[in-house]
């Protein structure tokens, strides 16, 4: 008899003991998948940054604002995107140039690689190539070397550039958003132009 009763209250118990079991066995293998690291996986990017620029003749500040397409590559650690920024600068407490209006347009290509991943967390390396499209005008200023004033100067500008940066990035397992701050010194730069931010912040958005 106490038999009986013991299969029968195994009998009862062992449904749910296994309704149980393999729900947790599921819901710790959906928590155990990396969204950032499937394979083929893509992205938008958005990201702003405090910038610096210099040109031929012309130098300011500005807060660029950007988007991107990116891939993911090796697991998620090496992503390629796509990407174009631009801003308004002006020579804000720059006091020994003439003061300049204009706009900068930077179209990119840029790789980034997670050279240290520990969970969520990783150290990244940036390096790419752009093409920076400067418009404006230099406004009249007196120029001491002539001794005469120089009328305001509209001016256009192309600038190819290479490009590296370093920083960290937080992607959670689950989210679709991956965080990434890219720290200073870093930006684009040849030898008549510089693109340097003091600090640039972006999201990805996987979809």
């Amino acid at each position: 008899m106490i038999l009986f009763k013991s299969l029968r209250v195994l009998l009862n118990v062992f449904p749910v003991t296994a309704c149980l079991f393999f729900a947790a066995t599921n819901a710790f293998s959906q928590d155990s998948t990396w969204v950032w690291r499937e394979k083929g996986s893509s992205s938008l990017k958005f990201f702003g940054l405090i910038a610096y620029q210099e040109g031929r003749g012309e130098q300011g500040f500005g807060i660029p604002l950007g988007i991107g397409f990116q891939k993911h590559y090796l697991n998620g650690r090496w992503r390629v995107n796509t990407s174009i920024q631009a801003a308004s600068y002006r020579t804000f407490a720059i006091t020994d140039v003439p003061d300049s209006y204009y706009r900068v347009t930077t179209l990119g290509i840029y790789s980034d690689f997670d050279i240290l991943r520990y969970y969520s967390f990783s150290v990244v390396l940036g390096a790419g190539a752009g093409l920076s499209y400067s418009r404006g005008i230099t406004l009249s200023w007196w120029n001491e070397n002539f001794g005469q004033t120089i009328q305001d100067e509209p001016f256009n500008r192309w600038y190819p550039s290479v490009y590296l940066a370093y920083g960290i990035r937080i992607a959670p397992r689950k989210s679709k958003y991956a965080v990434e701050i890219f720290l200073p010194p870093g930006g684009h730069a040849n030898k008549n132009f510089y693109l340097l931010h003091a600090i640039r912040v972006g999201v990805d958005y996987k979809f």
